[in-house]
C-alpha cells in the first residue's frame, strides 16, 4: 500500500481498539451494569489520557511525515477539513443527547487545532519541539488559573468555571503530546522507521492496520453501534 507506513496504522489501531473498550466501560456504567463513578476512578482515567495522548502524537508525527519538506495544501484540508467537521458535528449532537455535558472541545478538536498550529512549526528543530512542549506542560502546571474565567479561555485552558464534559481536551497541556510527535521524527528517521512499507506478515497486524487507516469513521461509528446494542439489550 504506497504512501503509508505500517507500524503508524498499527500503533493507530491499537489506540483505536483502547478507545472502543474505554468507551464500551463508559455503556456499561451509563446504562448501569457498574458502579456510578467506574470511569472516573484513577485507573481508568489514566487509560483514558493514555488513549488521546496516543492518539495526538501519532497525528504530531503524521502532519511533520507529509508536510515537513513543503505543506500539502490539499492533503491538509481534506484530512482537518473533515477532522473539523465532525468535531462541530460532534458537539452539536452532544448537545442533543447530553446537554450540560455535550462535547464543547474534545479529542477531534484539540487534533484540529493542533494540525494547524503545528503548520506554523514545521521549521523548529527537533529540540526546540522539545523545549516548547516541556514549556507549555509546564505553564499548565504552573498557572492555575488564567487572566479570567470566562467561557472565551476555555478551549484553551481548564478554568475553575469550566463546564463538564464528556471529553474535554482543551489545547493547553493537550498539544504537548501532539509537538511530542512532531519532534519523533528525526529519531524515527534516523532509525529507519519511517520508510512507506506495507508488508504484512500477521493477520493481528492486518486488522490492526485496518483500524489505523479508518480511525476517524470507526471513531464516529462505534459510539453510536455500542449503544444500539445496549439499548437492544
Amino acid at each position: 500500500m504506497p504512501n503509508r507506513i505500517l507500524w503508524i496504522d498499527v500503533f493507530r489501531g491499537i489506540s483505536i481498539l483502547a478507545m472502543i473498550i474505554f468507551h464500551f466501560a463508559f455503556d456499561l456504567m451509563f446504562f448501569g451494569f457498574t458502579k456510578p463513578n467506574l470511569i472516573y476512578q484513577p485507573d481508568w482515567q489514566l487509560f483514558q489520557r493514555t488513549i488521546a495522548s496516543s492518539f495526538l502524537f501519532l497525528a504530531g508525527l503524521s502532519l511533520f511525515i507529509t508536510h515537513q519538506a513543503q505543506i500539502n495544501w490539499k492533503s491538509f484540508f481534506r484530512r482537518y477539513g473533515a477532522t473539523t467537521a465532525f468535531a462541530i458535528l460532534i458537539s452539536i449532537l452532544t448537545y442533543f443527547l447530553f446537554e450540560a455535558e455535550m462535547i464543547r472541545f474534545g479529542i477531534l478538536h484539540v487534533i484540529s487545532a493542533s494540525g494547524l498550529i503545528g503548520l506554523f512549526l514545521l521549521r523548529l528543530n527537533s529540540l526546540s519541539l522539545v523545549l516548547l512542549a516541556v514549556s507549555i506542560f509546564s505553564i499548565n502546571l504552573l498557572i492555575s488559573k488564567p487572566v479570567e474565567d470566562h467561557n472565551i479561555w476555555h478551549w484553551i485552558i481548564y478554568t475553575p468555571k469550566t463546564p463538564s464534559s464528556l471529553d474535554y481536551r482543551p489545547i493547553i497541556p493537550w498539544i504537548v503530546p501532539f509537538i511530542l510527535g512532531m519532534a519523533s521524527f528525526q529519531l524515527f528517521k534516523k532509525w529507519g522507521l519511517l520508510e512507506y512499507n506495507y508488508n504484512i506478515s500477521f493477520r493481528e497486524l492486518s486488522l490492526l492496520s485496518w483500524l489505523g487507516r479508518n480511525s476517524l469513521i470507526i471513531y464516529l461509528l462505534h459510539q453510536p453501534i455500542l449503544f444500539a446494542g445496549f439499548l437492544l439489550f
